[in-house]
Protein backbone atom coordinates (compact mmCIF):
# COMPACT_ATOMS: atom_id res chain seq x y z
CA UNK A 1 0.00 0.00 0.00
CA UNK A 2 3.06 2.21 0.54
CA UNK A 3 4.65 2.11 -2.79
CA UNK A 4 0.75 3.39 -4.36
CA UNK A 5 1.44 6.41 -2.48
CA UNK A 6 3.09 9.29 -4.13
CA UNK A 7 6.83 10.61 -2.67
CA UNK A 8 5.10 13.96 -1.11
CA UNK A 9 2.09 11.32 0.47
CA UNK A 10 5.19 8.75 1.75
CA UNK A 11 6.54 12.14 3.15
CA UNK A 12 3.88 13.02 4.79
CA UNK A 13 2.90 9.98 6.27
CA UNK A 14 6.24 9.56 7.82
CA UNK A 15 5.69 12.94 9.39
CA UNK A 16 2.25 11.68 10.57
CA UNK A 17 4.69 8.48 11.74
CA UNK A 18 7.23 10.36 13.31
CA UNK A 19 4.86 13.16 15.46
CA UNK A 20 2.64 10.16 16.69
CA UNK A 21 5.31 8.09 18.04
CA UNK A 22 7.10 11.11 19.77
CA UNK A 23 3.66 11.66 21.49
CA UNK A 24 2.99 8.31 22.53
CA UNK A 25 6.79 8.11 23.75
CA UNK A 26 5.80 11.48 25.60
CA UNK A 27 2.83 10.07 27.69
CA UNK A 28 3.81 6.37 27.88
CA UNK A 29 7.50 6.89 29.53
CA UNK A 30 6.10 8.22 32.69
CA UNK A 31 4.06 4.92 32.54
CA UNK A 32 6.68 2.54 32.29
CA UNK A 33 8.36 4.17 35.17
CA UNK A 34 5.60 3.85 37.51
CA UNK A 35 5.17 0.22 36.30
CA UNK A 36 8.38 -0.49 37.27
CA UNK A 37 8.47 1.76 40.39
CA UNK A 38 5.48 -0.10 41.26
CA UNK A 39 7.02 -3.38 40.85
CA UNK A 40 10.13 -2.99 43.28
CA UNK A 41 7.82 -1.47 45.32
CA UNK A 42 5.76 -4.89 46.19
CA UNK A 43 8.87 -7.23 45.18
CA UNK A 44 9.25 -7.65 48.80
CA UNK A 45 5.98 -9.83 48.56
CA UNK A 46 7.66 -12.11 46.44
CA UNK A 47 9.97 -15.41 47.19
CA UNK A 48 13.21 -14.89 46.06
CA UNK A 49 14.15 -18.03 44.56
CA UNK A 50 15.35 -17.81 41.05
CA UNK A 51 18.43 -18.80 38.61
CA UNK A 52 19.07 -15.24 38.92
CA UNK A 53 17.69 -13.92 42.06
CA UNK A 54 19.52 -16.42 44.16
CA UNK A 55 21.07 -14.25 47.09
CA UNK A 56 19.98 -11.60 49.17
CA UNK A 57 22.77 -9.44 47.02
CA UNK A 58 20.79 -10.12 44.11
CA UNK A 59 17.13 -9.53 45.37
CA UNK A 60 18.60 -5.90 46.84
CA UNK A 61 20.39 -5.15 43.68
CA UNK A 62 17.23 -6.10 41.33
CA UNK A 63 14.98 -3.91 43.78
CA UNK A 64 17.06 -0.87 43.14
CA UNK A 65 17.04 -1.47 39.46
CA UNK A 66 13.21 -1.21 39.94
CA UNK A 67 12.85 1.52 42.25
CA UNK A 68 15.68 3.37 40.98
CA UNK A 69 17.70 3.08 38.42
CA UNK A 70 15.02 2.11 35.75
CA UNK A 71 12.24 4.80 36.51
CA UNK A 72 14.98 7.27 36.69
CA UNK A 73 16.18 6.31 32.84
CA UNK A 74 12.70 6.15 31.78
CA UNK A 75 12.05 9.69 32.91
CA UNK A 76 15.60 10.80 32.00
CA UNK A 77 15.05 9.55 28.16
CA UNK A 78 11.43 11.43 28.17
CA UNK A 79 13.16 14.53 29.76
CA UNK A 80 15.78 14.66 26.64
CA UNK A 81 13.17 13.30 23.68
CA UNK A 82 10.95 16.05 24.44
CA UNK A 83 14.02 18.30 23.42
CA UNK A 84 15.30 16.56 20.16
CA UNK A 85 14.50 17.73 16.67
CA UNK A 86 11.26 15.80 15.19
CA UNK A 87 13.23 12.70 13.58
CA UNK A 88 12.00 9.11 13.97
CA UNK A 89 15.53 7.87 14.30
CA UNK A 90 15.51 9.67 17.90
CA UNK A 91 11.75 7.99 18.46
CA UNK A 92 13.31 4.57 17.46
CA UNK A 93 16.36 4.70 19.46
CA UNK A 94 14.06 5.98 22.50
CA UNK A 95 12.30 3.00 22.27
CA UNK A 96 15.34 0.69 22.05
CA UNK A 97 16.65 1.89 25.31
CA UNK A 98 13.58 1.65 27.40
CA UNK A 99 13.08 -1.78 25.38
CA UNK A 100 16.33 -3.02 26.94
CA UNK A 101 15.36 -1.66 30.20
CA UNK A 102 12.01 -3.83 29.73
CA UNK A 103 13.92 -7.02 28.43
CA UNK A 104 16.35 -7.07 32.09
CA UNK A 105 12.88 -6.89 34.08
CA UNK A 106 11.67 -9.37 31.72
CA UNK A 107 14.45 -11.90 31.85
CA UNK A 108 14.49 -11.87 35.24
CA UNK A 109 10.89 -12.52 35.68
CA UNK A 110 11.47 -15.35 33.18
CA UNK A 111 13.70 -16.72 35.57
CA UNK A 112 11.76 -16.40 39.01
CA UNK A 113 8.66 -17.09 37.48
CA UNK A 114 6.63 -17.72 34.36
CA UNK A 115 3.27 -16.93 36.03
CA UNK A 116 4.93 -13.40 36.52
CA UNK A 117 7.13 -13.52 32.83
CA UNK A 118 3.35 -12.16 31.41
CA UNK A 119 3.28 -8.96 33.33
CA UNK A 120 6.52 -7.67 31.62
CA UNK A 121 5.08 -8.94 28.24
CA UNK A 122 1.99 -6.20 28.92
CA UNK A 123 4.20 -3.41 29.15
CA UNK A 124 5.84 -4.77 25.42
CA UNK A 125 2.88 -4.98 23.79
CA UNK A 126 1.56 -2.03 24.65
CA UNK A 127 4.57 0.29 23.65
CA UNK A 128 4.62 -2.01 20.66
CA UNK A 129 0.47 -1.67 19.63
CA UNK A 130 0.47 2.10 20.58
CA UNK A 131 3.69 3.33 18.09
CA UNK A 132 3.74 3.04 14.72
CA UNK A 133 6.87 0.90 13.66
CA UNK A 134 7.44 -0.64 10.01
CA UNK A 135 8.83 -4.82 10.28
CA UNK A 136 12.36 -4.20 10.93
CA UNK A 137 12.36 -1.57 13.24
CA UNK A 138 10.29 -3.63 15.25
CA UNK A 139 13.08 -6.80 14.85
CA UNK A 140 15.87 -4.52 15.89
CA UNK A 141 14.03 -2.59 18.59
CA UNK A 142 12.54 -5.94 20.45
CA UNK A 143 14.69 -8.46 19.21
CA UNK A 144 17.81 -6.69 19.83
CA UNK A 145 16.55 -5.48 22.72
CA UNK A 146 15.71 -8.80 24.27
CA UNK A 147 18.94 -10.23 22.60
CA UNK A 148 21.08 -7.40 24.67
CA UNK A 149 18.84 -7.63 27.86
CA UNK A 150 20.03 -12.11 28.13
CA UNK A 151 23.56 -11.06 27.14
CA UNK A 152 23.73 -8.14 30.00
CA UNK A 153 22.32 -10.97 32.36
CA UNK A 154 24.56 -13.91 31.04
CA UNK A 155 27.85 -12.19 31.80
CA UNK A 156 27.00 -10.30 34.34
CA UNK A 157 25.32 -12.97 36.59
CA UNK A 158 27.32 -16.33 34.76
CA UNK A 159 24.40 -18.08 34.50
CA UNK A 160 24.27 -19.96 31.28
CA UNK A 161 22.01 -22.61 32.68
CA UNK A 162 18.42 -19.54 31.85
CA UNK A 163 19.25 -20.06 28.14
CA UNK A 164 18.04 -23.21 26.95
CA UNK A 165 15.50 -23.98 23.75
CA UNK A 166 12.43 -22.88 26.13
CA UNK A 167 13.40 -19.80 26.50
CA UNK A 168 14.27 -19.30 22.53
CA UNK A 169 10.96 -20.37 21.88
CA UNK A 170 9.08 -18.00 24.24
CA UNK A 171 10.93 -15.02 22.66
CA UNK A 172 10.10 -15.84 19.05
CA UNK A 173 6.76 -16.36 19.73
CA UNK A 174 7.24 -12.33 21.56
CA UNK A 175 8.71 -11.45 18.68
CA UNK A 176 6.30 -12.95 16.12
CA UNK A 177 3.28 -11.43 18.46
CA UNK A 178 5.00 -7.93 18.58
CA UNK A 179 5.56 -8.55 14.51
CA UNK A 180 2.12 -9.22 14.26
CA UNK A 181 0.39 -6.36 16.73
CA UNK A 182 3.00 -4.03 15.09
CA UNK A 183 2.34 -4.60 11.50
CA UNK A 184 -1.28 -4.53 12.01
CA UNK A 185 -1.01 -1.07 13.44
CA UNK A 186 1.21 0.11 10.84
CA UNK A 187 -1.33 -1.16 8.36
CA UNK A 188 -4.00 0.60 10.34
CA UNK A 189 -2.77 3.96 10.09
CA UNK A 190 -1.39 3.56 6.64
CA UNK A 191 -4.79 2.36 5.72
CA UNK A 192 -6.34 5.12 7.73
CA UNK A 193 -3.76 7.94 6.24
CA UNK A 194 -4.81 6.93 2.58
CA UNK A 195 -8.62 7.10 3.45
CA UNK A 196 -7.92 10.56 4.84
CA UNK A 197 -6.41 11.98 2.46
CA UNK A 198 -8.19 10.40 -0.47
CA UNK A 199 -11.21 12.17 1.48
CA UNK A 200 -9.27 15.32 1.42
CA UNK A 201 -8.93 14.90 -2.50
CA UNK A 202 -12.33 13.85 -2.39
CA UNK A 203 -13.08 17.40 -0.76
CA UNK A 204 -10.88 19.44 -2.54
CA UNK A 205 -12.17 18.38 -6.10
CA UNK A 206 -15.83 18.50 -4.59
CA UNK A 207 -14.89 22.05 -2.90
CA UNK A 208 -13.66 23.09 -6.66
CA UNK A 209 -16.51 21.77 -8.40
CA UNK A 210 -19.11 23.99 -6.16
CA UNK A 211 -16.76 27.13 -7.08
CA UNK A 212 -16.62 26.39 -10.46
CA UNK A 213 -20.81 26.23 -10.53
CA UNK A 214 -20.92 29.20 -8.34
CA UNK A 215 -18.89 31.04 -10.87
CA UNK A 216 -20.79 29.51 -13.93
CA UNK A 217 -23.84 30.62 -11.92
CA UNK A 218 -22.61 34.21 -11.45
CA UNK A 219 -21.87 34.24 -15.51
CA UNK A 220 -25.06 32.55 -15.71
CA UNK A 221 -26.72 35.24 -14.13
CA UNK A 222 -24.96 38.07 -15.85
CA UNK A 223 -25.90 36.61 -19.03
CA UNK A 224 -29.34 36.30 -17.96
CA UNK A 225 -29.20 40.22 -16.97
CA UNK A 226 -29.90 39.44 -13.33
CA UNK A 227 -27.44 40.73 -10.65
CA UNK A 228 -25.76 38.40 -8.63
CA UNK A 229 -26.13 39.79 -5.02
CA UNK A 230 -29.68 41.45 -5.37
CA UNK A 231 -31.47 39.45 -7.56
CA UNK A 232 -32.26 42.57 -10.05
CA UNK A 233 -31.69 42.74 -13.94
CA UNK A 234 -28.60 44.17 -13.62
CA UNK A 235 -26.97 47.45 -15.51
CA UNK A 236 -26.06 45.24 -19.02
CA UNK A 237 -29.78 44.29 -19.25
CA UNK A 238 -31.34 47.53 -18.29
CA UNK A 239 -29.13 49.46 -20.69
CA UNK A 240 -30.52 46.96 -23.61
CA UNK A 241 -34.18 47.56 -22.09
CA UNK A 242 -33.84 51.06 -22.05
CA UNK A 243 -33.14 51.32 -25.47
CA UNK A 244 -36.25 48.89 -26.35
CA UNK A 245 -38.53 50.73 -24.37
CA UNK A 246 -37.52 54.09 -25.87
CA UNK A 247 -38.10 52.34 -29.54
CA UNK A 248 -41.27 51.20 -28.41
CA UNK A 249 -42.50 54.35 -27.02
CA UNK A 250 -41.69 56.18 -30.07
CA UNK A 251 -43.14 53.97 -32.68
CA UNK A 252 -46.79 54.11 -30.16
CA UNK A 253 -46.60 57.18 -28.88
CA UNK A 254 -46.62 55.93 -25.70
CA UNK A 255 -45.23 57.67 -22.47
CA UNK A 256 -42.55 55.82 -21.08
CA UNK A 257 -40.85 57.08 -17.28
CA UNK A 258 -37.68 56.56 -16.13
CA UNK A 259 -36.85 56.85 -11.90
CA UNK A 260 -33.51 56.59 -10.72
CA UNK A 261 -33.25 55.97 -6.94
CA UNK A 262 -29.98 56.62 -4.66
CA UNK A 263 -29.99 55.18 -0.97
CA UNK A 264 -29.54 57.99 1.51
CA UNK A 265 -25.89 57.76 3.22
CA UNK A 266 -25.06 54.35 2.49
CA UNK A 267 -21.25 54.83 2.70
CA UNK A 268 -22.39 55.57 6.53
CA UNK A 269 -23.93 52.26 6.93
CA UNK A 270 -21.21 50.06 5.32
CA UNK A 271 -18.46 51.73 7.26
CA UNK A 272 -20.80 51.75 10.74
CA UNK A 273 -22.20 48.33 10.59
CA UNK A 274 -19.92 46.55 8.03
CA UNK A 275 -20.39 45.58 4.86
CA UNK A 276 -22.37 42.13 6.00
CA UNK A 277 -25.08 44.44 6.84
CA UNK A 278 -25.03 46.83 4.25
CA UNK A 279 -25.39 43.47 1.76
CA UNK A 280 -28.52 42.69 3.51
CA UNK A 281 -29.82 46.21 3.16
CA UNK A 282 -29.29 46.18 -0.67
CA UNK A 283 -31.14 43.06 -0.92
CA UNK A 284 -33.91 43.80 1.50
CA UNK A 285 -34.15 46.97 -0.80
CA UNK A 286 -34.01 45.21 -3.90
CA UNK A 287 -36.83 43.38 -3.04
CA UNK A 288 -38.93 46.33 -1.94
CA UNK A 289 -38.52 48.03 -4.75
CA UNK A 290 -39.20 45.25 -6.93
CA UNK A 291 -42.30 43.77 -5.24
CA UNK A 292 -43.73 47.74 -5.23
CA UNK A 293 -43.16 47.89 -9.20
CA UNK A 294 -45.93 44.74 -9.88
CA UNK A 295 -46.11 44.71 -13.73
CA UNK A 296 -44.86 42.27 -15.58
CA UNK A 297 -44.00 45.46 -17.85
CA UNK A 298 -41.75 47.34 -15.19
CA UNK A 299 -37.90 46.72 -15.45
CA UNK A 300 -36.59 47.08 -12.05
CA UNK A 301 -32.56 47.24 -12.15
CA UNK A 302 -29.73 47.51 -10.21
CA UNK A 303 -27.18 50.43 -11.48
CA UNK A 304 -24.11 50.25 -9.07
CA UNK A 305 -23.15 50.11 -5.87
CA UNK A 306 -26.23 51.52 -3.89
CA UNK A 307 -28.07 53.09 -7.15
CA UNK A 308 -31.65 51.15 -8.47
CA UNK A 309 -33.13 52.38 -11.82
CA UNK A 310 -36.62 51.35 -12.43
CA UNK A 311 -38.38 51.79 -15.94
CA UNK A 312 -41.71 52.03 -16.49
CA UNK A 313 -43.50 51.83 -20.07
CA UNK A 314 -46.85 53.54 -20.27
CA UNK A 315 -46.22 55.46 -17.17
CA UNK A 316 -46.97 59.16 -17.37
CA UNK A 317 -46.24 62.04 -15.26
CA UNK A 318 -48.71 61.86 -12.37
CA UNK A 319 -47.80 57.87 -12.50
CA UNK A 320 -43.72 58.33 -11.59
CA UNK A 321 -45.42 60.66 -8.62
CA UNK A 322 -48.01 58.56 -7.41
CA UNK A 323 -45.55 55.24 -7.81
CA UNK A 324 -42.23 57.28 -6.12
CA UNK A 325 -45.02 58.54 -3.65
CA UNK A 326 -45.25 54.49 -2.56
CA UNK A 327 -41.57 53.34 -3.03
CA UNK A 328 -40.66 56.27 -0.17
CA UNK A 329 -43.48 54.92 2.08
CA UNK A 330 -42.71 51.23 1.33
CA UNK A 331 -38.77 52.07 2.11
CA UNK A 332 -39.85 53.72 5.07
CA UNK A 333 -42.13 50.86 6.45
CA UNK A 334 -38.66 49.24 6.40
CA UNK A 335 -37.97 50.87 9.74
CA UNK A 336 -34.05 49.78 8.92
CA UNK A 337 -31.92 51.66 11.08
CA UNK A 338 -28.72 53.47 9.74
CA UNK A 339 -25.86 55.54 11.80
CA UNK A 340 -26.92 58.77 11.58
CA UNK A 341 -30.20 59.43 10.98
CA UNK A 342 -33.53 57.63 12.24
CA UNK A 343 -33.64 55.19 9.36
CA UNK A 344 -32.62 54.29 6.22
CA UNK A 345 -34.40 56.09 3.90
CA UNK A 346 -33.60 56.73 -0.17
CA UNK A 347 -33.68 59.55 -3.28
CA UNK A 348 -36.17 59.42 -6.18
CA UNK A 349 -35.18 61.16 -9.46
CA UNK A 350 -37.34 60.70 -12.41
CA UNK A 351 -37.89 62.05 -16.10
CA UNK A 352 -40.73 61.42 -18.65
CA UNK A 353 -39.53 60.46 -21.67
CA UNK A 354 -40.06 63.36 -24.58
CA UNK A 355 -39.54 61.87 -27.92
CA UNK A 356 -38.87 64.88 -29.58
CA UNK A 357 -36.11 66.29 -27.66
CA UNK A 358 -34.91 62.97 -26.05
CA UNK A 359 -32.99 60.29 -26.78
CA UNK A 360 -30.88 57.62 -24.30
CA UNK A 361 -28.46 59.35 -23.06
CA UNK A 362 -30.22 62.68 -22.50
CA UNK A 363 -33.47 60.96 -20.86
CA UNK A 364 -30.87 59.01 -18.13
CA UNK A 365 -29.46 62.55 -17.30
CA UNK A 366 -32.62 64.25 -16.64
CA UNK A 367 -33.72 61.94 -14.52
CA UNK A 368 -30.04 61.79 -13.08
CA UNK A 369 -30.20 65.47 -12.53
CA UNK A 370 -33.70 65.05 -10.74
CA UNK A 371 -31.76 63.15 -8.06
CA UNK A 372 -29.19 65.22 -7.36
CA UNK A 373 -31.47 67.69 -6.89
CA UNK A 374 -32.79 65.58 -4.44
CA UNK A 375 -29.72 64.63 -2.99
CA UNK A 376 -28.62 68.37 -2.26
CA UNK A 377 -31.92 69.42 -0.86
CA UNK A 378 -32.15 67.22 2.09
CA UNK A 379 -32.67 63.58 0.79
CA UNK A 380 -35.64 61.46 1.56
CA UNK A 381 -37.76 62.64 -1.31
CA UNK A 382 -38.61 62.53 -4.85
CA UNK A 383 -38.42 65.08 -7.80
CA UNK A 384 -40.00 64.51 -11.12
CA UNK A 385 -40.05 67.62 -13.52
CA UNK A 386 -42.53 68.14 -15.82
CA UNK A 387 -42.10 68.09 -19.32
Amino acid sequence: MLKKLSEAQKSKFLTVITKHNREQLHTWLPIVALYLFGFGFIMQMWIPKSALLNSLEDIQEFRFYLLYTAPIFCLLTWFIIARLPLKNIYNILCLFLIACVLALFHATLMSHSFTLAPVSIIIITALAKVTILRKREIIVIYGCSILCGYLFVMYTHKHTEILSHHLLISNLMIISWLLYLGQDHYTTQLRNFTHNQQQRKAKQKITMQMMQLEAQKVQLQVLLGRDAMTGLYNRGYFDHQLLEEINRASRAHSPLGLLVIDVDHFKVVNDKLGHHIGDEYLKTLATTLDQTCRRETDTVARFGGEEFVILLPNTSHSGLISISQSLLQAVSDLNLPHPIQPKVSISIGGCEFDPDTMNRLTFFEKADQALYKVKTSGRDGFSIPPL
